[in-house]
């Protein structure tokens, strides 16, 4: 089983220029290959290939004006025209956003594959060895994570480097480990429904609140201070790259903080129970409602459903989902009626029908769990659900022209609905 182990990397000043000298390197032939692909299809309708573009790096080193790409490994940057194809393929076939240039300013990222990793690396001094110009990095990791590498040192597959804001190197080791080393969670034969929020982050149907710690909204004041004094700096001195630096740092510790709680959720989500269900929440639809952007964004509700989702199959477990239209909040659990005029400002109501009291999210999360179940027990998927939806709306969306028209409109929808 391949695993990534993640460590922190010390360089000294030589290693610390070469390292800037190779992330360079490879956010420049990234853009010079994006420009010159896109350049290409323009002129000529052509597409170039990855035989193509490797050709072009092989002069590019040999050109005067690019002689310093010589002084970085091959393989290494061969990756970057590599990553760049797959954003295009992942444009194309799953419809993701279209390649961007890489920037300095941002986040900065190399792949290293195995032929260009030193097969001498034993980590017995915690120091690692990439290429010939990056011999003997020290590194700083967990014990656990210590102990892996020395064990599983022959099984190196790749490495990341990455440089974040804040100037700190990281390096994300690939080894290929035994299954036996994987600490699987428990299983208890339990379900749960979580219904997800602002005010409490995860409420779970059993009655157990995760609170919504705003890492965020407590350092906001701090924030803006930091930014006011770096409106005053002057353009391209050191004061100005220092005070970036020091918003760097601490947008670096709120994200921490944040992916610390998160884990910490899902481990114990998951520890408890082995299905999980909870809705489809369309995120990017909510961002557009700018009274709740910010602290929905702050939540991070997207990051928290793919971590989710990742370990409970990693742990053999299930998150099941339900449609995003399902009246959870408004459904009393105990007898069914729907309170339809349950606004967003009201987080405590009373069953009309059966008169019990009901707190707005525990209920969902209830109700949640029993269309789950239901959803499971029938082996209907979420996908499904918002196929029968999406059928429903051109049903609605078809446009009353003349008789024969509409006809012929409403018998199609009916073939596809059918």
């Amino acid at each position: 089983m391949l695993r990534a182990v993640k460590v922190r990397i010390y360089p000294n000043k030589e290693q610390r220029v070469q390292l800037n000298k190779t992330l360079g390197a490879y956010r420049f032939v990234y853009n010079y290959m994006l420009d010159l692909k896109q350049k290409e299809y323009k002129e000529s309708k052509k597409d170039l290939s990855r035989f193509d573009l490797n050709s072009v790096l092989t002069k590019l080193r040999k050109d005067e004006n690019c002689l310093w790409l010589s002084e970085v490994n091959i393989s290494v940057l061969r990756q970057s025209i590599r990553q760049m194809l797959v954003a295009y393929k992942n444009f194309f076939k799953e419809h993701r956003g279209f390649p961007k240039f890489k920037s300095r300013n941002n986040v900065q990222t190399a792949l290293f594959p195995i032929n260009s990793i030193s097969k001498k690396n034993t980590f017995e001094r915690k120091t690692i060895t990439l290429t010939k110009n990056l011999e003997d990095i020290r590194f700083r990791c967990s014990e656990e994570f210590y102990s892996r590498l020395k064990k599983y040192k022959d099984g190196l597959k790749g490495a990341t480097l990455t440089k974040s804001k804040s100037n700190k190197y990281y390096l994300s080791i690939l080894i290929e480990i035994d299954d036996s080393e994987i600490n699987l969670l428990p299983h208890t034969k339990k379900d749960v429904g979580i219904d997800l929020g602002v005010k409490d982050f995860v409420i779970t149907s059993d009655g157990e609140f995760f609170e919504n710690k705003n890492f965020l909204t407590k350092k906001e004041k701090l924030l803006k201070k930091l930014n006011r004094q770096l409106s005053k700096k002057k353009n391209g001195s050191n004061n100005k790259n220092k005070q970036h630096l020091k918003i760097a740092k601490l947008h670096d510790k709120i994200a921490n903080k944040k992916d610390y709680y998160v884990h910490e959720v899902v481990n114990k989500l998951l520890s408890n129970y082995d299905n999980v269900y909870m809705e489809d929440l369309n995120v990017k639809g909510m961002l557009r409602n700018h009274k709740l952007a910010k602290a929905i964004s702050e939540v991070g509700f997207y990051k928290f459903r793919n971590l989710l989702e990742t370990k409970a199959a990693e742990n053999a477990k299930n998150v099941g989902f339900i449609d995003r239209f399902y009246p959870s909040s408004k459904t009393c659990h105990n007898c069914g009626y729907i309170k339809n005029d349950l606004t967003l400002n009201i987080r405590k109501w009373t069953c009309p029908e059966c008169g019990m009291e009901h707190n707005r999210d525990v209920n969902a999360a209830i109700n949640i769990l029993k269309e789950g179940s239901r959803l499971a027990m029938e082996g209907v998927t979420v996908e499904k659900v918002t196929k029968k939806k999406a059928a429903t709306t051109k049903k609605k969306t078809v446009k009353k022209t003349d008789d024969s028209t509409t006809k012929e409109a409403v018998t199609v929808v009916s073939e596809v609905s059918a």
